[in-house]
């Protein structure tokens, strides 16, 4: 029964509601697909979705301009 749980978990992406103490409330919602975590973010009108590489410790915007400072890249994504 755990290894079945497991193989699922394993197999499927994770999605994460972290809540509004998290991240100043800026992250909506957290995405881990293995060495990929996309990050739902809440911009003035909307939403935007930026990366984080696990391998790289980098955030990149949609744009594909990455940095290790998660702040730089909102600020580049949202405007």
């Amino acid at each position: 029964m755990l290894v079945g749980l497991a193989v699922v978990l394993a197999t499927h992406v994770v999605t994460i509601y972290p809540g509004r103490a998290t991240f100043d409330g800026r992250v909506e919602a957290m995405m881990d697909r293995g060495p990929i975590v996309e990050l739902i973010i809440r911009c003035g009108q909307g939403t935007a979705i930026i990366s984080y590489s696990k391998i790289d410790r980098r955030y990149c915007s949609p744009k594909w301009s990455c940095s290790p400072d998660m702040a730089a890249v909102i600020r580049q994504t949202c405007g």
